[in-house]
């Protein structure tokens, strides 16, 4: 899939709400407006909406059902002024707006739905003031995507029209205003135009398998016989391996410089390992000397939860016990 530079819009509708996915965390931010909110108006219902949008890359986690579909945005029917790019994975269909060279957008409009209910007037045409997705920018935009939840689609292939209001500008001036559509099949009298997108199904996710295990910082052990549990000198800014069962390597822990007596841990799992879903899968207990004797990490004091970083108490050694889940093969 080709990256795209595009905006995310957080959309609430009286209809739809768009909502950026839970990927969005792993977003790389290039550039952030939200101090400028976009001010919205659902004409047919006279109500203000709102929407913040920042520019981003899309990315690795949108894991597309299929290659990304592009069309030239035609404005006055006769000059490329950009792209019109439409994709979707399991959750969502995007659809994107992007302006090249030295056109700019001033609106957008868009229907994406059963090709029998575009919306269209008496002689055929295409009504671009009733598409449901609908913004007018505050200023002049070059990206603009559009997040549509496939569960408000209909099955199968799909129209999409695609409008913009657009100008082009020279040297800081607008010359020319003209509308745009996504290039495709034209519909009633006029130019205006459709295109149709055929919604992939994605191949069913891999069945992943995990084995409950207890996981230890790898070290010196506790014990010379029996338990195999292990605690760790602290050393700062180097990872140190932890395994769970003894062997499997399930993840990394990384102390930081101390800072003000205190020292920051860092968990980091490895080979599809995860926390377990407990209330104290992370017990870690400082030492001033090495310890010995068989461990009870039930009692540890210094930290007892499930958070993958957390702050402690500077010492010289840790005992840092955990409750993973490690990869395995699935039963036939």
């Amino acid at each position: 899939m080709r990256k795209i530079v595009l905006f995310f819009a957080v959309i609430a509708m009286s209809a739809i709400t768009i909502t950026i996915s839970s990927c969005s965390n792993d977003l790389s931010l290039i550039e952030e407006e939200s101090s400028n909110d976009l001010d919205l108006v659902e004409e047919e219902s006279a109500v203000a909406l709102t929407a913040g949008t920042r520019a981003v890359e899309v990315p690795i986690c949108l894991d597309p059902c299929r290659d990304v579909q592009e069309v030239r945005l035609m404005a006055g029917q006769y000059y490329e002024a950009g792209k019109v790019y439409v994709v979707n994975n399991r959750e969502n269909l995007y659809v994107a707006y992007e302006t090249t060279g030295e056109w700019k957008m001033k609106a957008i409009h868009l229907y994406v739905g059963a090709c029998d209910k575009l919306p269209v007037n008496k002689s055929g045409n295409l009504v671009p003031g009733q598409f449901p997705y609908k913004v007018e920018f505050d200023g002049l935009k070059t990206f603009y995507y559009v997040e549509i939840p496939l569960e408000t689609l209909p099955e199968g292939c799909v129209c999409v029209a695609a409008h913009a209001e657009v100008v082009k500008v020279v040297n800081g001036e607008i010359v020319r205003s003209e509308t745009a559509f996504g290039e495709g099949e034209k519909v009633g009298k006029n130019w205006f135009m459709k295109f149709q997108y055929c919604i992939a199904l994605c191949e069913p996710p891999a069945e992943v398998c995990y084995q409950d295990e207890t996981a230890w910082a790898a070290g010196s052990r506790y014990v010379t016989q029996g338990n195999w549990a292990t605690y760790t000198p602290y050393v700062a800014n180097t990872p140190i391996n932890v395994y769970a069962g003894q062997t499997y390597l399930v993840g990394t822990v990384t102390f930081s410089e101390v800072v003000n007596g205190k020292v920051t841990i860092t968990l980091a799992a490895l080979n599809g390992a995860r926390l377990q879903n407990v209330a104290e899968s992370v017990k870690i207990q400082g030492y001033e000397t090495p310890p010995s004797g068989n461990p009870s990490p039930g009692l540890f004091t210094t930290y007892k939860g499930n958070q993958s970083t957390v702050i402690v108490d500077a010492y010289a050694y840790y005992g840092i016990h955990l409750d993973v889940q490690r990869v395995v093969d699935c039963p036939d």
